[in-house]
């Protein structure tokens, strides 16, 4: 074309040029994007060492909250951590070491951190039995006896005291001879359980004021970075902190940011009515009740509730039927 213009002298006016190349020219004058491309392409091939996302979908929710909780305290295995073979085994040790779980397997791919890991078992019956046979921790009459392994020594209507044998450590054969077993099993007995406290009506009571102070801490590539806050909090104040890896655009980012929120507090004197305090002792005697004998059933209670000088004084008797096996 500009061969053509020069042959018959005259001046070509390009108004519009169209194509891939024309698109991208202006481009190729850009040093710093080319210059970003360079730096993102090793960045990216190096951010595969990080944990980009956690796979716990084998476990129940009780059991995810569990293991990223031992993962975080002990090893600080969380979103944005650069990870190692040692990490890996590391975490595995403290999954077991920590309990709940009876096996578990960590593995990491391209990003991806996957949990799995099996809930403890409970011992079996037989093999908790106590060499040393299993004697009363509280005085009652039996009620009924379930014998796993051993000798029983008690039968039901029988009246017991406290550390008196109920399952011994022998089963005799045929022929007379006693052959060593470990006393296991269980004896439920009637007998009474008594709790008494001692319930102020007037105590002094830290009660949230409605004021609240946000400090957060970033994670990222094993470094610890505490994000500025330009409130202090107050020292009475209780706080509650949760984890959060963000996200853009749907992708889970290798960060994780820990997000602690203080509420503050102010003490101040709460006054109760004798309902809410006999309400609330009763309640811890549930609990003690609950914590000494969990299979415990009521078959009859007796309280005894006074008040003296702003001290409501709470006393109940319990009849209960419960495995007295201690």
């Amino acid at each position: 074309m500009a061969r053509f213009a020069r042959k018959r002298r005259v001046h070509l006016h390009i108004q519009k040029k169209t194509g891939l190349f024309f698109a991208l020219r202006p481009y190729f004058r850009r040093r710093g994007l080319w210059g970003g491309l360079l730096l993102f392409v090793p960045l990216l091939l190096w951010s595969r060492g990080l944990v980009w996302a956690v796979d716990v979908s084998s476990l129940t929710a009780g059991q995810q909250a569990r293991a990223l909780a031992v993962l975080r305290e002990n090893i600080q295995l969380v979103p944005g951590a650069v990870v190692t073979q040692e990490k890996l085994t590391a975490g595995e040790y403290a999954l077991l070491q920590s309990g709940e779980f009876s096996w578990a397997s960590l593995n990491f791919l391209d990003g991806r951190l996957v949990i799995e890991a099996a809930e403890a078992k409970p011992v079996p019956d037989i093999a908790a039995g106590t060499l040393y046979g299993i004697r009363a921790k509280t005085a009652g009459t039996v009620v009924s006896a379930n014998l796993v392994s051993g000798t029983m020594l008690v039968v039901p209507r029988q009246a017991v005291e406290k550390g008196q044998g109920l399952i011994g450590t022998a089963r005799a054969e045929q022929d007379g001879t006693l052959i060593f077993q470990p006393a296991a099993g269980s004896v439920r007995a009637q007998f009474e359980w008594e709790f008494a406290e001692d319930v102020p009506l007037t105590v002094a009571a830290k009660q949230l004021t409605g004021n609240t102070t946000v400090q957060r801490k970033l994670f990222f590539a094993g470094q610890e970075i505490s994000l500025p806050s330009f409130l202090a909090p107050a020292e009475s104040s209780v706080s509650v902190t949760r984890h959060i890896q963000p996200e853009f655009l749907g992708l889970t980012l290798p960060v994780s940011i820990e997000e602690t929120t203080f509420h503050e507090q102010t003490e101040t004197s709460v006054h109760s009515s004798e309902d809410e305090a006999k309400a609330l002792a009763r309640l811890h005697g549930l609990q003690a009740l609950k914590k000494d004998y969990p299979d415990a059933e009521f078959v009859a209670q007796k309280v005894d509730v006074t008040t003296e000088s702003d001290t409501l004084h709470y006393r109940a008797v319990y009849t209960i039927i419960a495995d007295i096996c201690g």
